[in-house]
């Protein structure tokens, strides 16, 4: 099995501006680290036939992406808040304020993680003589699916038409 350079996977969220025909898909900024996390719930089934051993069921499923990256001021961000270059602290706290709901997909080339999300936390880190960070926590909301919808290599996905 090839192993897979952790800096060709990418968060992206989706430029969800009205006015355009498609989204625009924008790399979260001077990424460092990004993490996707799938749980279930397993409630307890067990009962007085289970001859002392637990019983599970399938509960529901939910699903979080976590990300760090560096800080830049200089990048600028438009009045509606998106960073047309590149996601950054700015816009992704405009989201945060806004209680707005985000397209999110996270890969590479043609193979990406797809859903809906709410920016549950932000945090912004500046240690002595440390270049200044900030990290994020994503909680989704709704079916987080798998799909080849991306691009040539190198290039933003496309969300998939009948999960949009």
């Amino acid at each position: 099995m090839p192993a897979i350079n952790g800096t060709e996977l990418t968060l992206y969220i989706a430029n969800n501006d009205a006015s355009a025909e498609a989204d625009t898909w924008i790399a979260v900024a001077l990424s460092k680290s990004a993490s996707l996390s799938i749980s279930a719930d397993l409630p307890d089934a067990s009962n007085k036939d289970s001859s002392g051993w637990s019983e599970i069921i399938a509960g529901q499923k939910s699903w979080t992406m976590d990300f760090e990256a560096l800080l830049d001021l200089t990048l600028t961000a438009s009045a509606a808040g998106v960073d047309q270059t590149n996601m950054n602290l700015l816009p992704l706290w405009t989201y945060f304020s806004q209680r707005a709901k985000l397209k999110v997909a996270w890969g590479r080339n043609d193979n990406y993680w797809y859903g809906f999300a709410y920016i549950a936390s932000l945090e912004e880190s500046a240690e002595a003589e440390q270049p200044v960070s900030f990290s994020g926590s994503l909680t989704g909301t709704g079916a987080l699916v798998y799909g080849n919808q991306g691009g040539a290599a190198g290039t933003p996905p496309t969300f998939p038409g009948s999960f949009a």
